[in-house]
């Protein structure tokens, strides 16, 4: 670290009579320590609670929530943090021991409003209701919060959680839920003609030649079993079982109907293998009688989704090796024995395909928002589709990027928990740049030229436009004895006009601040 802040301005950026030096292992160890002491929730609150109290901020929005794993390479002690241990790796490294990091991000903004890290084993499920019960306290009573989450929140507990707490949720229905299909038929049979679904939304492909992805949509209210917090004959809270009203919304996509059809001749053809396997393998001993080829011809047409295959049996008479060696005897008849063999007469399943079709260019969202005047389903399907806020720059890939930080050895759990919330910190003052310059973008006529491709854009990232700071030096300067003063040589125009936007004034990059003293 002290290597790193060698190339720094430390003094400016931190104040007056502070050193490279100072940030030595031990002293990080030792903050780290520390602010786990503290309690990251505690901190993590209060910074939460100074943000959420802006005069003008919104008062209805959406939190995305989500996990990871993040994996580990050491030995590391201490039984007082979470436990890094083997579980599912979502990093494709299940030989790494690993931690569960999880994230609640403000939809509007991407600013984080609750962080965790749990123990490497810990269920998706189980490490949800965790954030919620975090999340809850934060939020002012009048905010309309929204919860969007993936599958693993679909579940009796976790929605009851959700509505417990006053809040509402979006997520996707499991692809393991019967009731997906079901309604996904439902759908279509209520609209089988696709041009009458409602187009919901409409984006433009990755490349000018790609033809637009288009999302159409089919909803309904049914009741889901969730599990509520009610009060008891003896004034305390028990879990009941209720029925809660639920709109479920099918969403077609035309992206996921053209990979269907990218894949299907793949599909057919794995099918036909499974045929020209039996058929090699069964049929080279044969079958007793026609009943025994029918039962195993059968077997394996059942698992057959989209050809429809008619076996055929057919009788065969086969020479058999004699018992003896040697030439046989004149006039002697080889023994022979009667064996049945199975052929498949094959054609493509149409209706299959179709149903197949139908149902693999679908999803299901459901949400407890049943007033579609208020929450029109393209308004559902929109707050889903931001979910991916929490699985890029703004989130996990930001978090978990050589870029972000580099590989450390912190030597106990304690010290990787603190880590969470310095990593989540830096990530809400990274996004609120973002927003910010977005915010105060959208509002001018102008645009901030890109550091690389030099074309205008009104949507940089903050990556971008720090990258315009680059190469920026505070030199200090005393002449004939004067104090010492700090100046920058090279400040770019469109520098310039980044902090314009923020609000910042270039003297940050003059003045050192002030040591804290209290």
């Amino acid at each position: 670290m002290q290597e790193w802040l060698s190339f720094t301005d430390v003094e400016l950026l931190i104040g007056e009579g502070c050193e490279a030096d100072f940030f030595h292992d031990t002293r990080l160890g030792t903050a780290l320590d520390r602010l786990d002491d503290l309690g990251t929730d505690l901190v993590m609150g209060r910074v939460v609670e100074v943000y959420l109290a802006r005069e003008d901020r919104p008062t209805e929005y959406s939190a995305h929530l989500d996990t990871t794993s993040v994996s580990l390479y050491g030995q590391y002690h201490g039984q007082d943090g979470p436990e890094v241990t083997h579980g599912f790796s979502k990093d494709k490294r299940p030989d790494l021991k690993q931690l569960i990091f999880g994230l609640v991000l403000h939809g509007s903004a991407g600013i984080p409003l609750v962080s965790d890290v749990a123990a490497g084993n810990t269920a998706d499920p189980v490490a949800n209701r965790d954030l919620l019960a975090r999340l809850g306290p934060l939020l002012p009573p009048e905010d309309e919060v929204t919860v969007v989450a993936d599958c693993k929140a679909v579940d009796a507990v976790t929605i009851g959680r959700v509505i417990d707490q006053g809040l509402h949720i979006v997520s996707l229905v499991p692809d393991t839920f019967k009731m997906r299909g079901t309604l996904i038929e439902a759908a279509w049979e209520a609209c089988p003609d696709l041009e009458e679904w409602p187009e919901l939304a409409r984006s433009p492909g990755r490349r000018k030649a790609d033809p637009y992805k288009v999302y159409r949509g089919w909803s309904t209210v049914e009741p889901f079993a969730i599990e509520r917090q009610v009060v008891g004959v003896d004034g305390e809270p028990q879990p009941t079982r209720v029925d809660q009203d639920m709109r479920y919304l099918v969403v077609f996509s035309s992206r996921l109907a053209k990979r269907f059809d990218g894949t299907l001749e793949t599909k057919l053809a794995r099918e036909q293998a499974k045929l020209d396997t039996f058929s090699k393998t069964a049929n080279r001993k044969g079958f007793a009688c026609e009943a025994d080829a029918l039962a195993a011809a059968n077997q394996t047409t059942a698992r057959l989704k989209m050809l429809g295959a008619r076996p055929v049996v057919e009788r065969e008479e086969r020479k058999l090796k004699r018992p003896r060696r040697g030439r046989p005897k004149k006039g002697e008849e080889a023994p022979t024995e009667v064996v049945y063999t199975v052929r498949f007469e094959v054609e493509r399943d149409e209706e299959a395909i179709e149903r197949h079709r139908q149902r693999a260019s679908c999803f299901v969202l459901i949400s407890d928002h049943t007033d579609d005047s208020t929450w029109p389903d393209a308004r559902i399907l929109g707050e889903y589709r931001k979910q991916f806020l929490i699985e890029n720059h703004t989130g996990f890939r930001w978090l978990k990027s050589e870029a972000a930080v580099s590989p450390m050895f912190l030597k106990t759990t304690r010290r990787i928990r603190a880590m969470g919330l310095v990593l989540t910190l830096a990530l809400m003052v990274r996004n609120f740049i973002q927003f910010s310059l977005h915010g105060a973008l959208a509002k001018s006529d102008g645009g901030i030229r890109h550091p690389y491709t030099k074309k205008v854009e009104r949507r940089l990232t903050t990556e971008m436009a720090m990258a315009w700071f680059m190469g920026i030096q505070s030199m200090r300067l005393s002449i004939a004895g004067s104090p010492w003063n700090r100046q920058t040589p090279r400040f770019r125009d469109t520098a310039r006009q980044i902090l314009d936007l923020l609000g910042v004034d270039d003297t940050w990059f003059t003045t050192p601040p002030k040591p804290n003293t209290s």
